[in-house]
């Protein structure tokens, strides 16, 4: 933290947080002598952790996204990436990221675990794919066909077909627990079916709803039709769009776009330095190559002025 210029005074007042700490157990009344923890670190909870965890895998995170790599992180999960032409020329970037990564581990008392890593090769074409392992730890981890990256499935080809799958399971398994409920009124049902079942139907749509059609419709279309049958109790045989109007239950479409109207409108409000936020403006060159969800979200809001979005203030202006 010193480091990275965060002030003296801030730095005494977090090393006094997280030292001199002392513990007790009481067990039915009675108490343990008190005894140091040499190394307590920080109270479970704190709301401190997540903003000291951001330095402290900042070395590790902390590089240039753009067109030739990047790296994100949610809490311990690490995704780092490379593109070139071929599987083959992004070996080398590929290797450099897992150096860094042994390098941060040796560092800072980390630990990564081999057999968590994954390494995943996006190609669409055969030719460009490589199936030569790499080497972590001393174990040989071989590309796999499929990687979760933060609840995602994403295959080599990015199709999800695997992962709309895995999202029709989920919702099928929560839909029936709803069915299982008696005597709910339809609004108790409906409220029940868009806080339980929903999510787990809409989870990441922004990422694969391009790929949601055709046969991998039909078993989230059935989630839908179970849902609207436990609202409202309509037939097996009506048709799922009667049973989502009968239901008031809002189309799996509508709510992809609605969500992702959402997206599109918080990376404007990012700042310009951001690169979600920079990379709305050149979007549509690439349009050529590969029509991204990205793109049709950009490209049917084309014509609504985000520049000219309000600013509201999280804090109450003075009179």
């Amino acid at each position: 933290m010193k480091a990275r210029g965060i002030p003296e005074q801030f730095l005494r007042w977090i090393n006094a947080f997280c030292s001199g700490c002392t513990v007790t157990i009481l067990v039915n009344g009675h108490t343990s002598e008190s005894r140091s923890l040499p190394q307590a670190g920080l109270p479970q909870g704190s709301p401190l952790s997540p903003i000291l965890f951001l330095f402290f895998n900042a070395d590790l995170v902390q590089r240039r996204i753009d067109c030739y790599g990047g790296a994100v992180a949610l809490v311990d999960d690490f995704t780092a990436w490379v593109t070139g032409p071929t599987a083959q020329s992004n070996r080398e970037g590929i290797e450099a990221i897992i150096r860094d990564a042994q390098d941060w581990e040796g560092r800072s008392g980390a630990t990564f675990e081999a057999d968590k890593t994954a390494i995943i090769h996006f190609a669409r074409k055969p030719y460009k794919d490589d199936s030569e392992p790499f080497v972590i730890k001393g174990r040989t981890v071989q590309p796999k066909d499929h990687v979760k990256i933060l609840g995602v499935i994403m295959g080599t080809k990015l199709k999800y077909k695997e992962h709309i799958a895995r999202a029709a399971t989920k919702g099928l398994e929560a839909v029936m627990e709803l069915r299982r409920l008696k005597g709910l009124s339809p609004a108790t049902a409906r409220q029940l079916f868009t806080a339980t079942v929903a999510p787990v139907l809409d989870y990441a749509s922004n990422v694969w709803m391009h790929e949601y059609r055709y046969k991998a419709a039909a078993p989230i279309n059935r989630v839908q039709k179970i849902g609207a049958q436990a609202i409202v109790g309509t037939f097996m045989t009506v048709a799922t769009s009667v049973a989502e109007a009968e239901a008031h239950l809002a189309t799996t479409q509508d709510r992809f776009w609605r969500m992702a109207i959402k997206m599109w409108t918080d990376i404007h409000t990012l700042p310009v330095t951001n690169p979600l936020r920079s990379s709305t403006a050149r979007i549509r060159k690439f349009r050529r190559y590969h029509r991204s969800p990205f793109y049709q979200v950009a490209d049917l809001l084309k014509d609504i002025p985000m520049e000219k979005l309000e600013t509201i203030q999280p804090y109450a202006l003075a009179p």
